[in-house]
């Protein structure tokens, strides 16, 4: 029989973590100095936000990593080398389509230097990922139907994505210092997040900006001193899918091979210049609501109904939170003492682990932080790297099976020795997590017509229904439209029976 019913779709969104990505490169570094190096202090390594394209089954993934070397020449200064290393890999997953959008973000890189050859050092270096997909899921439903139906319908709220937007901007810092400067060992700066609130076409972002800048004085006795700044940003970032009231998924990070710091002096005045380029990527989600078929049946024929389940994820409020941490532990005795902490190099954190239970959420990780220091001993700089397992815990009201996006941020690290072995550090996390859940719901999206149902074979019938039977349950029961009821029954005025009732039921040849 033909099926004059209509059909539309809605777009629902799906959000899913894939397993984080692991992958190892390699690269030469070369490093310009007059002098013999006797020996590599550190080598760390910066990436900011990759490139990622789409393809069936597959995505590609591409970024520049920050190589950068501190050394001790034979003659006891300490210089630094930089190299950008480009790097690239896929990731395979069925829920890759050319449609989908495929977020990437570096959570830990790990370096060494495996070999030096004069002054070339080879590099190697393994980035971890975390990737997510999001794709848009096409959801058909049932929307109108015949005159012989009858139908219940329900309001849903859905998720779904707007679009996404690619932006970037530079921020530039002065930093004043009151001794001359030699040379700039390293300069990191990270970007934590507090705030994002869309707006008709643009989204404005609201972050702490932290820079760290290790240098060597140009002084009769040069020295390793480091220098931090913490600044407020805000900035207005196109996107066209930006509305009032949108939800907003922001990653951001710095463009670490395009970070650039200048030296001016000016009599006792001392400035650093920093220009910092930033890059974000924002998710834009719009909150919609459709009305869907939830049960119905035909008073003429027998129909048969084709559910099609989905999923839709929703975002929740982010997570926004600083906590200050500490601990301790003993250098080992294959280490050289420390007498005099010259230099904290860098430091970053890395997430463990990460859950809520009972309205708290819990981030676990390590601190790492590379430290360079005098020997007295050696008479020349060292350089470890210490390790501090952390715990810390937020208040929030979002409960049960979510998914995050999480980002660490390290600022404020103090570190403290005592007797060349004991090392104590104390430093404050920035912490910003982006939380979602996936739920699970269900349409109508078909619907097939048969056989004509027999007419009703007597003028009247009478129905006993039970206490709490509802009303719509007895009309599909007996194919007949619920208002018959109510109409024939004035006494029945609730959907659901409140007491056992009797409910007589009259019949014409025309009427069903």
């Amino acid at each position: 029989m033909a099926n004059n019913n209509s059909y539309e779709k809605f777009y629902s969104v799906k959000k899913t973590k894939l397993n984080d990505v692991t992958s190892s490169f390699e690269c030469s570094v070369n490093i310009d100095s007059t002098e013999n190096i006797s020996k590599i202090l550190a080598v760390s390594v910066s990436s900011g936000l990759p490139q990622t394209e789409a393809l069936t089954g597959e995505a590609n993934i591409s970024g520049n990593a920050l190589v950068t070397i501190v050394y001790l020449t034979e003659s006891g200064l300490v210089g630094n080398a930089t190299y950008c290393s480009p790097y690239s890999l896929k990731v395979q997953n069925s829920e890759i389509t050319p449609n989908a959008q495929v977020l990437a973000r570096v959570t830990n890189v790990d370096s060494k230097v495996t070999a030096l050859n004069g002054s070339t050092a080879q590099v190697q270096y393994e980035v971890t990922l975390k990737v997510y997909v999001v794709s848009k899921i096409e959801v058909p439903y049932l929307s109108e139907t015949t005159d012989d139906i009858c139908s219940t319908t329900e309001d849903v709220t859905y998720q779904s994505l707007a679009g996404t937007c690619r932006n970037n901007w530079m921020e530039n810092i002065e930093v004043s210092v009151k001794e001359p400067i030699k040379q700039v060992i390293s300069t990191t700066s990270d970007v934590h997040l507090t705030t994002a609130e869309a707006s008709e076409g643009f989204v404005t972002l609201c972050a702490t900006l932290i820079s760290k800048i290790t240098y060597v004085t140009d002084t009769e006795a040069p020295q390793i001193k480091t220098v931090y700044n913490k600044t407020e940003v805000k900035q207005e970032v196109e996107c066209e899918y930006a509305k009032k009231g949108s939800l907003v998924d922001v990653v951001i990070d710095d463009n670490s091979c395009e970070v650039k710091t200048t030296v001016t002096e000016n009599g006792e005045e001392v400035k650093l210049s920093i220009t910092i380029p930033l890059d974000v990527f924002m998710a834009i989600y719009s909150i919609n609501t459709v009305t869907l078929t939830s049960d119905l049946f035909s008073t003429e024929n027998v129909i048969t109904s084709t559910t099609q389940s989905y999923e839709n994820t929703v975002s929740c409020e982010p997570i926004v939170f600083d906590k200050k941490i500490e601990g301790s532990l003993v250098l080992s005795d294959e280490e050289p003492r420390i007498d005099k902490l010259l230099a904290v190099n860098y430091s970053k954190a890395v997430i463990t682990n990460e859950y809520i239970d009972g309205g708290t959420y819990n981030l676990s990780g390590v601190l790492t932080s590379n430290l360079i220091y005098f020997n007295d001993e050696e008479s020349r700089p060292n350089s470890v790297d210490v390790e501090i397992p952390f715990v810390v815990s937020y208040q929030t009201d979002i409960e049960g099976d979510v998914m995050f996006d999480t980002s660490v941020t390290v600022c404020d690290v103090d570190v403290m020795v005592k007797k060349g072995r004991d090392v104590y550090v104390d430093a404050v996390l920035l912490v910003h997590s982006n939380i979602c859940r996936t739920t699970q719901g269900a349409v109508i999206s078909n619907i097939e017509t048969s056989e004509q149902l027999p007419e009703k074979d007597c003028a009247i019938e009478i129905y006993f229904g039970k206490v709490g039977e509802k009303i719509w349950d007895i009309a599909k029961k007996l194919f007949i439209r619920p208002e018959l009821i109510y109409r024939q029954n004035p006494s029945i005025t609730e959907d659901v029976l409140g007491e056992d009732t009797r409910i007589a039921l009259y019949y014409q040849k025309t009427q069903k």
